[in-house]
């Protein structure tokens, strides 16, 4: 309870439907360099807690996870303590669950540590990627009633926007470096 942010409720989301209507379900996210590519922007949160994550007009911002050997061992026993006890709330596992499912290679995890949200000090980009993908692997989580089900769920809707991807396709084309914007420039003041 100590890890939890004040903020932090448990959020349910309804997503039973009419037979007349499709039904939608949660899905996991894309890594965190496919996200990148979509548009979303990585910041760190100013939180004092981890588990603070929010999206906002394509910007996610997580707050700083310092790993370190001990870091590690907190993450099994909560992780393994909240898949005993069915009583207790699964933040931890849902965090280990969102966080795995952003690194999934090495560069994943090197790309969260280039913008500050991880500091690591455990070791190796890979081995900060075995670790998120071992971590939260087989376990029992409905993403429905987790405190992420929100982001999860604004995540993938701004990922699944075709026009957020061209928008940064245009970008980095003719925006990328001074010269390409000079002839982006150019072009529309001859035409």
């Amino acid at each position: 309870m100590s890890f939890l942010p004040p903020s932090t409720e448990e959020t349910s989301i309804n997503y039973s439907t009419s037979s007349e209507e499709t039904s939608t379900f949660l899905q996991l996210i894309p890594t965190a360099k496919k996200l990148h590519l979509a548009g979303i922007q990585f910041k760190r949160g100013k939180s004092e807690s981890f588990l603070d994550i929010k999206f906002s007009n394509g910007v996610l911002q997580i707050p700083l996870l310092t790993i370190d050997d001990f870091t590690i061992s907190i993450f099994l026993n909560c992780v393994a303590f909240e898949q005993c006890y069915n009583h207790c709330s699964n933040h931890i596992t849902t965090y280990a669950v969102f966080m795995g499912c952003l690194i999934s290679t090495p560069s994943d995890a090197g790309f969260l540590c280039d913008h500050k949200i991880i500091e690591n000090y455990f070791g190796t980009d890979e081995e900060i990627a075995g670790f998120f993908n071992n971590v939260g692997k087989d376990v029992a989580f409905d993403m429905e009633k987790s405190f992420l089900a929100k982001v999860f769920e604004d995540v993938n809707e701004y990922y699944r926007n075709d026009w957020h991807v061209r928008w940064v396709e245009f970008k980095h084309v003719y925006f990328d470096t001074l010269w390409s914007f000079i002839s982006a420039l150019a072009a529309l003041s001859c035409s």
